[in-house]
């Protein structure tokens, strides 16, 4: 390839110099120094559905990317739910993990309006553009509020190829036109000059959009006619004739791309020299020196064959660095995915009965995948459409609206391929201005990338003499434990520690290290907190400027609002039919095992999905030899061995160990006398909360803490801090195990949703059991994901 790419460049003499001539070397440095010391993070989120009633939850996996790779600079994910006045209504903070974060909104039932938007960063990001921020409109179907519809209105955008229209050089001109909501609309009309004649027409090809040809003259204006689809007649005036300069066009046919720049015959020697520069991710492809002194116009290859699926900018700078004509394309290698084989083992559309799905990834790679199971008849799939795919690889990176953008990763037609080249021409890139870059203009950094929680503090009082050398001792109790760990202290007295992470509140016992009877810590004053960030509120007219979100069709807004109206009835009644644990948990009582599970576990390792075991009130702990002794014969699938080196493996892998839920050995709990045990409990494998995606599961040992709860440390002061945002899990009731009082009504839209099913070498296959609700006859079910090597991943089918 590269040879015929060299040999094609022979023919064209001196008029194109590939490689790093001086100032293209100038240009690379540019963009390497930007990829190196501002590499930008990106999010997209997954919901359990597309639009909610009031009442309901919204779930949602965050996946994090950098260079379309899983992201390892931030470990800290930010979400918002805003309502339509630019107010914070809801703040969930998620620590990373496998690249990805989860979380949910409760949404209220007397929720008002019809529109929440959510809002999603890291700290980093907060450093660059905040239009770069995750945002995301959500359709709330309200029975009490009416929509109140839009009085239709239309426009029509028209952009030249590469940005300009040059006197006498004939060039595509794009246009895209839409409705108020951001919606393609189909409208016709034609290119009328200065002296009213028709130099051309126009008509949509693909939603929308399309493509005339026009040469336009010296001196001549032109404007576009065209009528909308009621039949009114509009007038948009077509951007300004240069007389000089540069016009760039692009020739794309499957894994060829050619682009040709033409100069004006009559051009200033301003306008004969230029350097071409292609970057993709923040990393230089191509480029090249082009000199048109002898000619006006010259074509040349740029290869991609090796290059990844996404897009790439290509930028033409005349002599003074100054960029004169851009044009953005897309390479679609199919290249950015692997398979998921998503089937059923067991389906039973019965009211109440058991269903079995079954999830299998190849390979041995680490993989992370959420996935969601609705109720088809009233979670229908939208018409415009947003995934995994079309926004880590096209959406998040443009500057514009896209419609429909799922729809240009559903089939490598050429016809796809044509209509996807449409979007490039009525959209730009949005991730970096050349401008600013050539300029030194470089983003400000406010915000350093987040190790986990960073617990920071100042000392007051001390002199800086008297805080050398100093250290302070930290001892965090959370409802999993204590940990301790020193903070130095520097002569400003602050002191900080970093790679923290608990969930809800936690307090934090403190003073100086080797301080004989606190006489030091007893007379210094001390401000203590976690350093989580808070982004500048979105100004409502911000939020105004996103099109309407996704939203059902007329039947299903209807079936949606009777579901909300009973969802209203039972608020009203004092019975959430929203979280049936609810109403499960107040009609009978708690058992051992729950009430210990409240009282000593936290964040991951609340609920999920395994065993419980009450050490206390088990008589067979009294004669148990250790840990792996008890748990012998205990949980199916756990496999253990006390001969020679103690052993506990579940399919295949090593089953990981906490004590108090910090990771350990297990020959350290081996050594615990069972006597001193309150609880254990083992997680079905994965267990995302291990390390390397928990293949084999975990075992977690709970130590007694007495009846005191969170002990007070005698003579030490203490600060609450806030950590994470606490856990829920998602409720799928047992209706063969429910004990107690039954919900009269199952009313849930989302039968199943798991956000972390994370899967490894030994890990490939993950079987998925949940339980119909009382009329669903239909069920929906996506699977998103990324893999350690950024492959992404998405399945949906429809069973019935």
């Amino acid at each position: 390839m590269m040879k015929k790419f060299l040999k094609s460049l022979f023919f064209l003499g001196l008029f194109i110099v590939l490689g790093h001539t001086l100032p293209a070397q100038r240009l690379d440095s540019l963009l390497n120094q930007l990829n190196v010391k501002y590499p930008q993070e990106k999010l997209y989120l997954q919901y359990d559905r597309p639009y909610y009633n009031p009442g309901e939850t919204i779930w949602f996996k965050a996946y994090l990317t950098s260079g379309n790779l899983p992201s390892a600079i931030s470990k800290t994910i930010y979400a918002e739910l805003i309502n339509e006045k630019g107010i914070v209504l809801q703040k969930k903070i998620m620590p990373v993990i496998e690249s990805g974060g989860a979380s949910f909104f409760d949404l209220a039932d007397t929720m008002p309006g019809n529109v929440v938007y959510i809002r999603a960063y890291t700290a980093w990001m907060l450093n660059f553009d905040s239009t770069l921020l995750y945002h995301k409109p959500i359709s709330i179907i309200n029975p009490v509020k009416k929509t109140i519809p839009t009085p239709g209105f239309y426009s029509v955008n028209f952009f030249p190829e590469g940005g300009d229209l040059v006197a006498g050089i004939e060039s595509l001109v794009a246009f895209k036109a839409t409705d108020q909501s951001g919606n393609p609309v189909n409208i016709n009309g034609s290119i009328i000059d200065g002296k009213g004649k028709k130099v051309s027409a126009f008509a949509p090809t693909h939603n929308g959009m399309g493509t005339f040809a026009l040469k336009p003259l010296e001196g001549e204006s032109y404007k576009a006619t065209w009528k909308d689809k009621k039949g009114s007649s509009h007038e948009t005036q077509l951007p300004e004739t240069k007389k000089e300069g540069v016009a760039l066009s692009l020739n794309k046919v499957r894994d060829h791309v050619t682009y040709t720049l033409k100069r004006t015959d009559s051009a200033a020697q301003a306008f004969t020299s230029y350097f071409v520069i292609a970057q993709m991710q923040q990393q230089v492809i191509y480029s090249a020196r082009i000199n048109l002194s002898a000619k006006n116009e010259v074509t040349a290859p740029i290869p991609i064959d090796s290059l990844a699926t996404g897009i790439v900018q290509l930028t033409i700078f005349n002599a003074d660095e100054i960029p004169v004509a851009e044009r953005i394309f897309f390479i679609n290698h199919d290249n950015y995915y692997f398979n998921t084989d998503l089937h059923a083992m067991e389906l039973n559309f019965s009211k109440r009965k058991r269903n079995i799905l079954q999830v299998d990834v190849g390979g041995s790679i680490v993989t992370n995948l959420s996935v969601s199971v609705t109720d088809e008849g009233f979670s229908t799939a939208p018409a415009n459409r947003d995934n995994i795919y079309s926004n880590v690889l096209l959406s998040s990176d443009l500057k514009g609206y896209v419609y429909n953008p799922a729809y240009y990763f559903s089939s490598l037609e050429d016809s796809v391929a044509q209509q996807l080249d449409l979007v490039m021409l009525t959209n730009g890139w949005r991730r970096f201005k050349w401008e600013n870059l050539v300029a030194g203009k470089w983003p400000v950094i406010k915000n350093l990338p987040e190790d986990y929680i960073t617990i920071s503090g100042n000392v007051y009082g001390p002199t800086a003499n008297i805080l050398k050398g100093k250290e302070i001792t930290g001892i965090l109790n959370t409802k999993g434990g204590d940990d301790l760990f020193t903070m130095p202290v520097n002569k400003d007295g602050k002191f900080e520690a970093s790679g923290v992470a608990f969930f809800d509140t936690a307090k934090l016992y403190y003073q100086f290290n080797q301080d004989k009877d606190k006489v030091l810590t007893s007379t210094s004053s001390f401000s203590i907190k976690t350093n989580f960030v808070n982004a500048v509120l979105p100004a409502a007219s911000f939020l105004n400027n996103f099109f309407a979100p996704v939203v059902p069709d007329t039947g299903m807004a209807v079936k949606n609002k009777k579901i909300a109206k009973l969802l209203q009835q039972e608020f009203k009644e004092g019975n959430k039919i929203k979280s049936l644990e609810v109403v499960t948990v107040k009609t009978r009582v708690k058992t051992a095992e729950q009430k210990l599970d409240e009282k000593y576990t936290s964040g991951f390792f609340t609920g999920g999905d395994g065993y419980s075991f009450s050490v206390a009130d088990d008589p067979n702990a009294r004669t148990a030899l250790s840990i792996l002794d008890y748990l012998r014969s205990k949980v199916a699938g756990l496999q253990i061995s006390t001969s020679g080196t103690p052993s506990a493996t579940w399919r295949g892998s090593a089953t990981s160990i906490f004590l108090n839920e910090s990771a350990t050995e297990l020959s350290q709990v081996q050594t615990i006398s069972m006597n001193d045990v309150a609880m254990i409990k083992v997680f079905r494998p994965p267990f995302f909360s291990s390390s390397g995606g928990g293949a084999g599961g975990a075992i977690a040992v709970y130590l007694k803490k007495g009846d005191q709860g969170n002990k007070d440390f005698k003579g030490m002061d203490f600060v609450r801090l806030n950590g994470y945002s606490g856990i829920k899990e998602f409720y799928s009731p047992d209706y063969e195990k429910l004990t107690g009082v039954v919900p009269e009504n199952d009313l849930r839209t989302t039968l199943y949703w798991n956000p972390y099913l994370l899967m490894d070498k030994s890990t490939r296959r993950i079987k998925i059991p949940f339980y119909n609700t009382d009329n669903c006859k239909k069920i929906r079910v996506i699977i998103e994901g990324m893999n350690k090597e950024g492959l992404l991943t998405r399945e949906e089918k429809v069973f019935e």
